[in-house]
């Protein structure tokens, strides 16, 4: 079965924002981080090159999350097997301090064609707001799951050929679903001291 992923890395790397963002491009905010959250194919000059971390550590985790994911060389492999041409990976290089040496080569990626796979009437403990403007929306919020039980419901039409994906209610930081034989492959190589969390779904025919 699925998993819903939510990611408890702590130690960001910092991004080279005042190096290469270019105001004309716009906000860094409404034309970058957020399209990038919710799945949008991103011009590839408004992606960062290169950035280093705010704390030191030996570890760097093979797949991590701040405002988007990034991974190593193993996991993007993994991706393009499983999903060939689907998903975007832009290289960014991590360095020990603002101007110290490289510690590791990795990727940001885009996770492209998001789908609406969470079967609402079957889940349970979804979390339901109303923004600002009056609008509800339904939100995979990981503080009311629990990871021994199947409490999130996914369309099984929708997700055949899904290995990594985004959709309503898995939109912003850290949150992405993930299939059995991607998680097998993130569990493996996992060496983050703050390792991801993972919720085991259920499939729903109808």
């Amino acid at each position: 079965m699925p998993y819903f992923m939510k990611t408890s890395y702590k130690n960001i790397p910092d991004i080279d924002e005042d190096r290469y963002w270019d105001p004309v491009w716009g906000d860094i905010v409404d034309d970058f981080i957020e399209p990038i959250d919710k799945g949008l194919m991103i011009d590839p000059k408004l992606f960062p090159s290169s950035g280093y971390l705010e704390q030191r550590t030996s570890v760097v985790p093979n797949l991590f999350s701040i405002q988007f994911w990034y991974c190593t060389d193993v996991i993007k492999q993994a991706v393009e097997q499983l999903e060939p041409g689907r998903h975007y990976f832009h290289p960014y290089v991590l360095r020990d301090a603002p101007d110290g040496k490289e510690i590791a080569q990795l990727y940001i990626i885009n996770v492209l064609d998001p789908i609406d796979a969470v079967n609402i009437g079957k889940s349970e403990n979804l979390e339901f707001y109303t923004d600002l403007a009056g609008d509800k929306h339904m939100s995979v919020n990981p503080l009311f799951l629990s990871k021994d039980k199947e409490e999130i419901a996914l369309h099984e039409d929708r997700i055949q050929g899904r290995h990594l994906w985004l959709g309503p209610g898995a939109y912003g930081p850290g949150k992405a679903f993930v299939s059995d034989e991607l998680h097998d492959v993130i569990v493996k190589h996992d060496v983050s001291p703050s390792p991801l969390n993972f919720y085991r779904t259920k499939r729903i025919l109808h």
